[in-house]
């Protein structure tokens, strides 16, 4: 457990290939979820692609099969990633954080394809399941979603409310760099 704590804070360091090399070691499941992290931030797709795929034949869960269809989509293979995000809502538990995250990457998915609609159908549904879940990182990526929606769309108000409630969730869930990130965008 060690590792994986140490192998996190090397990749939010971005020191993607220290991270990689201590993971190495390592050949349990959770090792090789982190792993995937190492490989994607390092634009190395197709290796993240494969060990999520090979995780999910092995595990079945649909946590792996959403790090495949997250990968897909930071590869810009957006259809692809919507057709697995949408395969993985059918195996989620009855869990309003694991349903808060499909449904804000399907939302995240269709606003990257300008789906005006869809997108903000999915975002808002994201954010009440985050809500119920009561978890102050799916509710600040739920906020963080809508901002980029209403920039998007044009709706700089509604944008400026959602940047900063993502904020302060992210502040709050003692995730820094994700209100940073945030502080960014608009």
């Amino acid at each position: 457990m060690k590792g994986l704590a140490e192998a996190w804070r090397l990749i939010e360091a971005g020191r993607y290939g220290e991270a990689e090399a201590l993971l190495a070691q390592d050949p349990s499941p959770e090792a090789r979820f982190v792993l995937g992290y190492a490989l994607v931030f390092q634009g190395r797709h197709e290796e993240a692609l494969a060990l999520y795929r090979a995780l999910y034949r092995e595990s079945g869960s649909h946590r792996a099969l959403h790090h495949v269809g997250m990968v897909l989509r930071m590869a810009g293979r957006l259809k692809e990633a919507l057709a697995v995000f949408e395969e993985e809502a059918r195996f989620l538990p009855p869990d309003p954080l694991a349903r808060s995250v499909n449904l804000y990457e399907r939302g995240y998915t269709w606003l990257l394809l300008g789906e005006k609609g869809e997108s903000l159908a999915f975002l808002r549904e994201s954010l009440a399941e985050a809500e119920a879940a009561k978890d102050p990182v799916a509710q600040a990526c739920a906020h963080r979603g809508l901002l980029e929606w209403h920039l998007r769309f044009g709706q700089e108000e509604e944008a400026q409310r959602h940047k900063e409630a993502a904020i302060r969730l992210f502040l709050k869930a003692g995730d820094p760099k994700g209100a940073e990130e945030v502080e960014g965008l608009a």
